[in-house]
């Protein structure tokens, strides 16, 4: 007879393996004590995760949508420097408070399979968000540099400095 998989197993190890990063650190994840607190088998882990690899990138993912929920909260109808002040804010915060998700979303690779375009688009939401505000400020005049510069430039010191706070 046939196992059937239990779509609700997944979830649960990705709960599981997220509480270990948030309460551990990332490099405490290990595949055998995952499946020990989740109830499972390592070998059920493998049957929803084709490795750590792949788990690692959907807690990733998971980090990233807590980060983007935050962002999105910014009321679009500020002014443009308004919302780049508020989104520099909710990085800083979200790294402040979930300091090993931060570490977890940043400092872990990204695995060799590639990201879909759907993942991509989750990863560089706050990227986005910025360069989109720039976009506006360069339209109306105010910002005399290329947007995506602009933007590059403004993340990589933001998160310099939130992974210099958190050192």
């Amino acid at each position: 007879m046939t196992r059937v998989a239990n779509p609700e197993l997944p979830i649960r190890i990705l709960e599981e393996a997220e509480r270990i990063v948030i309460n551990s650190g990332h490099p405490a994840l290990n595949m055998r004590a995952l499946a020990r607190k989740a109830g499972v088998t390592a070998t059920a882990i493998y049957h929803y995760f084709a490795g750590k690899e792949e788990l690692v990138l959907q807690l990733k993912l998971r980090a990233a949508r807590k980060l983007n929920e935050r962002i999105r909260g910014i009321d679009p109808a500020l002014p443009p420097h308004a919302r780049i002040h508020r989104l520099g804010q909710e990085y800083i915060g979200f790294a402040e408070e979930h300091p090993n998700l931060y570490r977890l979303l940043f400092e872990t690779p990204i695995g060799g399979a590639g990201l879909s375009e759907a993942e991509q688009s989750l990863l560089y939401y706050t990227y986005r968000v910025a360069r989109e505000a720039l976009e506006q400020l360069a339209a109306e005049g105010n910002y005399p540099l290329d947007p995506r510069y602009g933007a590059m430039m403004g993340w990589t010191m933001l998160h310099g400095f939130s992974s210099l706070l958190l050192s």
